[in-house]
């Protein structure tokens, strides 16, 4: 046990850390992204699928993984299409058209799997290629820093960056001024010469460019092939982080902190001797908490008003 903590303080588990929360990163800041202009976007599991999936398939008959990564952004652009088509033109309910899209690309890419493959597992038999770790010069050298900080792979720099961006873009600039109003009131923001539908449209394409981006970092950088659900609730635990942040940014970001600490334990734990089915739950008792601690925030704000 004392190993175990042990294993809890060193830098070689915050690089762990690190390396399970991309993911989550990427899947709360798209749920982020929709919900703060006013569309909520619960597909953002699904996406996770397809961008997983299709940065595997794209990068093995190109032979590149950065033609693969550009086929996993215009997959996401795609699946932001038909969402904003089903809910902006035909006003259909974007939280049912959510579930049917997850559904829908869940069992899909099982087909496509079969279809590619012959098996409805991985895609362990395509030849698909993989995005570099990136060694940051001066910083690896140092140590500790550098043991945390440097060697992650690619878009593990890129999510930091994009996350940057989001806090410059909704909290500096007229544009993030113009989703937040889409949000909060979409006829007031109407009344005052913004144009919805295009905000609206320009965050749903962000917001599903991001979740193929956590996508594909699963399959092109923490693995090195798709295997059938191997999202595994990310995209659910980025909503339920984004409920939490409540349209706070930073809080967003925290609550997805938490819960990739979570999953580190559970890595970290899973070399032990404790049950699998014991450990493998920590992540989603924590989400569970965290949505009861909501639903407590919400109730007092009701009583206080």
């Amino acid at each position: 046990m004392a190993n175990i903590m042990d294993s809890f303080l060193s830098a070689g588990f915050l690089f762990i850390v690190i390396r399970v929360g991309v993911p989550l990163l990427y899947a709360s800041m798209s749920a982020y992204v929709a919900s703060i202009a006013g569309i909520p976007n619960i597909a953002v599991e699904g996406i996770m699928i397809f961008g997983a999936l299709f940065g595997v398939y794209f990068s093995a008959i190109t032979g590149s993984a950065w033609l693969g990564l550009l086929g996993v952004i215009m997959i996401g652009v795609i699946m932001a299409l038909v969402m904003a088509f089903f809910t902006m033109k035909m006003n259909a309910n974007p939280i049912m058209i959510g579930i049917a899209l997850n559904l829908f690309a869940t069992d899909f890419s099982v087909w496509l799997l079969m279809l590619w493959t012959g098996t409805k597992g991985t895609t362990a038999t395509l030849p698909s290629k993989v995005l570099p770790t990136v060694d940051i010069p001066v910083i690896k050298d140092i140590p500790v820093i550098g043991e945390i900080i440097s060697g992650h792979y690619f878009l593990t720099y890129v999510c930091v960056a994009l996350a940057v961006f989001i806090y410059v873009l909704v909290y500096k600039t007229p544009f993030g001024l113009r989703m937040k109003a889409c949000g909060l009131d979409e006829h007031a923001a109407e009344s005052v010469g913004i144009k919805v539908n295009k905000v609206r449209l320009i965050a749903i394409i962000f917001s599903a460019i991001l979740a193929a981006l956590g996508g594909a970092y699963l399959s092109m950088g923490y693995m090195s092939i798709f295997s059938s659900n191997m999202t595994a609730s990310r995209g659910w635990t980025g909503i339920a982080a984004n409920a939490v942040g409540g349209g706070n940014f930073l809080i967003v970001v925290l609550t997805t902190v938490v819960f990739s600490f979570a999953q580190g334990i559970v890595n970290r734990l899973a070399l032990t001797a404790l049950p699998s089915e014991l450990v493998n739950i920590i992540p989603y008792v924590c989400v569970m908490l965290a949505m009861i601690f909501l639903s407590i925030k919400n109730m007092q704000k009701e009583k206080s008003k």
